[in-house]
């Protein structure tokens, strides 16, 4: 069997319904595809098949399925048929490798990673997946830990057509609002992430599901935030973490670790973020960087502060800057304010982990910028800092009597 004398079906990968999918051969290109058909008794999605296909067709990125072609034909009978042909993806569907039990918790994030970054992308580009599911994941072979996402764009589609007349199935994802469909697939991921881990399983990955569980269009959390997170946990930045997670050698002799694929370059701002997390690190004792990044029992977040100027460095100082160092000394008191602040907040539960990390992050490099004296604009930096308190707020990364707390410390730095 052919379509427009191109495509050769080869054999048909599923059991039919509202889709058909089948391994086929490109005679033209000469490299075998998956062709996805449409089912004829669904002449009432095709259009909206269509955008979808067309939508997805404009997405790039590693973790996300390659679509080549789409067109429409008719079957034997006249009656109109939409398909969609894709990259064949050699593997397994995460569906049948959880069959055999659930997976490990560095296993769990290094596959769930690479799906948020993949979702991540499609929600920039303002695609949901829509039908989100361990059915909708490929575990390829010969490949180590490397994840492709399938049906992005058309799954809400294909799901709609397989609910029941009377319960909704007019409400295809073109009629629904986009965060609550991005929304929709955070809270997909969650279930993904569940459905991973042993049942009863604690620990960051199971308190990631639950936030996940928990999106909502308004206050997120969003698949931008859940891959920072997830990448963040499956990429320990240094020393501290002495647990080696294994690695596979592939067939081409490189080591692959089990982790998100490379963020696109033109979003700078991860890399920064990361560095920063290990200026960070370092600056936290080893044994307090330990029990935040592995979530072992509570221990309070303690950062070394930065020595303060010496009595020579204040004589030595000339007399018209004076002013801007008592100015600048002020800060730096308010600043080693805010961090018992913020231990105190970890050790309670009113801050997670990464919020503590985050906001001492901030704290510590204004604190070694103004030790060293560089030209900086300190009222910036603290504008930077009560966004940062106002967005985790929101995010519910931390209570809002702390939030309170550290916004009027900052509130009492004059410059």
């Amino acid at each position: 069997m052919r379509l427009t004398e191109r495509y050769r079906l080869v054999e048909r990968l599923d059991d039919g319904g509202t889709m058909e999918v089948w391994r086929a051969w490109d005679e033209l290109l000469g490299r075998p595809v998956a062709v996805k058909l449409l089912a004829p008794a669904h002449t009432d999605l095709h259009r909206t098949f269509q955008k979808g296909v067309n939508r997805a067709a404009g997405l790039s990125h590693a973790a996300l399925e390659t679509v080549y072609d789409s067109d429409q034909t008719r079957d034997k009978s006249g009656r109109l048929v939409s398909y969609v042909v894709t990259e064949f993806l050699d593997g397994e569907p995460l569906v049948e490798r959880l069959r055999l039990g659930p997976l490990t918790a560095s296993e769990t994030t290094g596959i769930c990673a690479q799906i948020a970054a993949a979702l991540e992308a499609a929600h920039t580009a303002g695609v949901p997946h829509g039908d989100l599911r361990p059915g909708k994941i490929m575990l390829l072979r010969g490949a180590a830990g490397e994840v492709k996402v399938v049906d992005t764009g058309i799954g809400g589609i294909v799901r709609s057509a397989r609910t029941p007349p009377g319960r909704g199935r007019t409400a295809v994802p073109a009629q629904a609002a986009a965060g609550e469909m991005r929304a929709a697939d955070v809270r997909a991921l969650g279930a993904v992430i569940s459905a991973c881990l042993p049942a009863g399983t604690s620990g960051e990955p199971a308190s990631l599901a639950a936030r996940c569980a928990r999106a909502t269009a308004e206050y997120g959390p969003s698949a931008t935030q859940i891959a920072d997170l997830l990448a963040r946990d499956d990429e320990p930045p240094n020393e501290v973490f002495t647990t080696v997670r294994s690695q596979a050698p592939s067939h081409d002799h490189r080591t692959r670790a089990l982790r998100p694929p490379a963020r696109p370059p033109a979003r700078p701002r991860r890399r920064g973020a990361r560095l920063a997390a290990v200026a960070l690190v370092i600056a936290i004792p080893v044994t307090a960087a330990a029990a935040i990044l592995v979530s072992a029992p509570r221990t309070p977040v303690t950062v070394v502060p930065p020595p303060p100027p010496t009595r020579a460095d204040r004589t030595a100082a000339p007399a018209p800057e004076r002013g801007a160092r008592a100015a600048e000394s002020g800060v730096t008191d308010a600043l080693g304010r805010l961090r018992p602040i913020v231990s105190r907040g970890y050790t309670s539960g009113e801050i997670r982990s990464d919020v503590a990390i985050d906001l001492n992050n901030v704290i510590t490099n204004l604190e070694n910028d103004l030790t060293a004296d560089r030209d900086i604009d300190v009222d910036q930096r603290i504008d930077l800092l009560q966004a940062k308190i106002v967005t985790r707020l929101r995010e519910r990364g931390l209570s809002p009597d702390l939030a309170d707390e550290l916004n009027r410390v900052l509130a009492t730095i004059q410059t």
